[in-house]
């Protein structure tokens, strides 16, 4: 299926008042998850699972989605490293008619870890960052072949949110880190099923930016707030 439709002076009482009334731009965003440990889920009802070539809009249709994984535990937690991902699997994927097997390199020996950077929008419940260590590959029924992470080699990273409020985990599109490292000669021959170059980016989103896109409803639930 294709969808094609950026020195002077001053006195010192003025740097004192600047300094009590400045906050440090450096501040960490800090976060708090309850009850955390070890989770899994399967996709949400309401969500459409694909992965989308950024450049030529074409998206490999999926009909399942799970994933695995853990949250640290606790208060004042920083974003970076705050859980992990042990697992990912699409499932019944196809592109133009012809099934399409996708391969995530994610394993409890081989885990995504995951960064969030703040709640987005503020009040929403949602918590945006990324997942990092991910390598993806997808192979057609007619031979194609394709590796996908990041653009200079090795593991990408990809977008990720997860909304308390109904504790679901989404891999958006906002994340610009997966990028066509290598695709056989027929992922490009005008024939149905993947078609993808070298150097193009792909998104396991797949529809856009929308916390719907490829999601999963996470157990046990998860509360994840900011500050």
């Amino acid at each position: 299926m294709k969808l094609k439709p950026a020195l002077l002076a001053v006195p010192a009482c003025a740097v004192t008042t600047a300094a009590l009334l400045a906050t440090p731009a450096s501040a960490a965003t800090t976060f708090t998850v309850s009850p955390g440990g070890a989770w899994s889920g399967v996709q949400a009802p309401d969500s459409s699972i694909g992965i989308r070539d950024a450049v030529s809009n074409q998206v490999t249709l999926c009909t399942g989605l799970s994933a695995s994984g853990g949250f640290r535990s606790g208060t004042g937690l920083s974003g970076a490293g705050i859980g992990s991902l042990t697992g990912i699997a699409f499932t019944g994927c196809v592109a133009e008619r012809v099934p399409v097997t996708v391969s995530i390199s994610t394993s409890a020996a081989n885990p995504a870890p995951i960064t969030f950077t703040q709640e987005f929008p503020v009040g929403s419940t949602t918590m945006v960052g990324q997942a990092t260590n991910i390598s993806v590959t997808l192979d057609d029924a007619r031979g194609c072949h394709v590796v996908a992470g990041a653009r200079a080699g090795g593991p990408g990273f990809t977008g990720l949110a997860y909304r308390s409020s109904d504790h679901r985990l989404s891999f958006d599109s906002g994340g610009k880190g997966l990028f066509v490292q290598s695709a056989a000669p027929p992922c490009d021959n005008g024939q149905a099923g993947l078609d993808i170059k070298p150097g193009e980016r792909i998104d396991l989103g797949g529809f856009g930016d929308g916390i719907l896109d490829s999601s999963i409803l996470v157990t046990p639930a998860q509360t994840i707030t900011s500050p």
